[in-house]
């Protein structure tokens, strides 16, 4: 039987492309640090909400969020905490163009820091996480998308005037064969 995998609340600096960052790997608790390190920048802000796989039949799509406070980006992370948490069919990322920063929180639970990693790191040092290197993530390893969040996608669709725009190639989670 499958069992929730724990990566042992540690973060790296990692250089990717040129660009910094941090890979952030919590056992629970995502959308806590995702609002506190929201909660170092000024914003605005942008959501992309990337559904890459549905259970509802709803358009699979990045859906880009219209320009946001902290306190809207706050409710929504604090409104779908829960779902964004504990089902994997989306990606989800705030960017804050003033500030230089992108938040990713992907579907294997790992946020992904880019911009003012110090005060990032500060964050997540109040919180207990160590400085320290992240598991790999377990080959193979499965994904749930779990019936009684259904209700929590459809809200997420409607909880912004979104702009959709078709899944690129690093979203796509399953892709159809013929036989």
């Amino acid at each position: 039987m499958p069992r929730a995998f724990a990566y042992g609340n540690v973060f790296s600096r990692q250089t990717i492309g040129g660009t910094p960052r941090l890979r952030i790997a919590l056992d629970g608790e995502h959308d806590t640090a995702v609002r506190a390190l929201v909660g170092r920048l000024h914003g605005p802000f942008q959501l992309l909400y990337v559904l890459h796989t549905s259970r509802t039949g709803a358009a699979l799509g990045r859906y880009e969020s219209p320009e946001l406070s902290a306190a809207a980006v706050d409710d929504f992370v604090t409104v779908f905490g829960g779902f964004l948490c504990q089902d994997a069919r989306h990606d989800v990322w705030v960017r804050s163009p003033d500030d230089d920063a992108t938040i990713v929180w992907d579907r294997h639970n790992l946020i992904y820091a880019y911009g003012p990693l110090e005060p990032f790191e500060s964050v997540l040092r109040h919180f207990g996480v160590r400085s320290g290197a992240p598991p790999p993530i377990p080959d193979p390893h499965v994904h749930h998308y779990h019936r009684e969040w259904d209700a929590g996608e459809h809200a997420v669709l409607r909880a912004c005037d979104w702009c959709m725009t078709p899944l690129q190639e690093p979203d796509v989670q399953f892709v159809e064969t013929s036989h």
